[in-house]
């Protein structure tokens, strides 16, 4: 077993990344994401077309539970505010997951060190995933449903899981290093 996140770079500036053991299934569970995110829509360069782009109707929230897990509602109880709220931030958001996610497919192949802000990019498509698994599976704060048939899933959910928390740790400087106890799932 590899150790997936490590303090690296100087001064423990960055965190070494090698998920390469779990290239496979992450590759899976990326492409999965990216068909649901939707192809990047056409972003006119000339800024005064692109912001005249922004006019047009706010995009509904997502009837897929899945999609509308990962694009909610920036505004709760007022329907007006959170339309404006998705007009003016899905575009956004929407580029995020996608280079997030595309950041982490690119990593899990090619193990090796990430600055800050490539870090919050793994957090993110990590929980992106752990979204989209823990939707199509029903899990709550209170656990996962019973009544689950998709074991791949629920494992793929407890793996992400377990990064996440790995990561964190690394960043929050509570990494013990190799043979502190965690073990994948």
């Amino acid at each position: 077993m590899t150790a997936e996140f490590a303090p690296g770079g100087p001064g423990g500036t960055g965190v070494h990344v090698d998920l390469s053991e779990w290239a496979w299934v992450i590759n899976i569970y990326v492409q999965d994401l990216d068909d649901l995110l939707g192809p990047a829509p056409e972003i006119p360069s000339d800024p005064l077309d692109a912001l005249a782009a922004t006019m047009k109707e706010a995009p509904e929230l997502p009837s897929d539970p899945v999609r509308a897990r990962l694009l909610p509602d920036g505004v709760l109880d007022d329907p007006e505010a959170a339309a404006e709220f998705r007009r003016f931030a899905q575009t956004t958001l929407l580029e995020r997951k996608r280079a997030d996610a595309e950041a982490l497919r690119r990593v899990a192949l090619t193990p090796g060190l990430v600055d800050a802000a490539g870090a919050r990019q793994l957090l993110g498509a990590l929980n992106d995933l752990r979204l989209m698994l823990g939707t199509r599976l029903g899990v709550t704060e209170d656990g996962v449903l019973a009544g689950g048939e998709d074991l791949q899933a629920y494992q793929s959910y407890g793996l992400f899981t377990y990064l996440q928390g790995l990561l964190v740790d690394v960043l929050a400087g509570d990494w013990g290093g190799p043979g502190d106890g965690d073990s994948a799932p």
